[in-house]
């Protein structure tokens, strides 16, 4: 019994049939674009607020995130700056 092996590729003999949705009715829409547009509005507020004061960098969520994440790194580094000082102390 041979091996059957799964393509990898679709076969381009065969036309690939994309399902058509029902169009977005008007409320729908405007609910959308106008929830993009506030978005955008918010992000523009921040950009400016970051370029007026770029401090505000430190406290912004995204920072927060990437301390939150690299907790291990900046540990080992610590301790390796530290290992490194008591060891200089040593030899002086």
């Amino acid at each position: 019994m041979p091996l059957q092996r799964k393509k990898s590729l679709p076969d381009v003999a065969q036309p690939i049939q994309l399902t058509a949705t029902t169009p977005l009715s008007r409320e729908e829409v405007s609910i959308l674009s106008s929830m993009r547009r506030e978005e955008i509005r918010r992000q523009i507020d921040e950009s400016e607020r970051l370029r007026a004061n770029p401090l505000l960098y430190l406290v912004s969520p995204q920072v927060k995130d990437w301390f939150s994440r690299q907790q291990l790194v900046m540990l080992v580094l610590f301790i390796n700056i530290s290992l490194a000082l008591m060891f200089f102390k040593l030899l002086t």
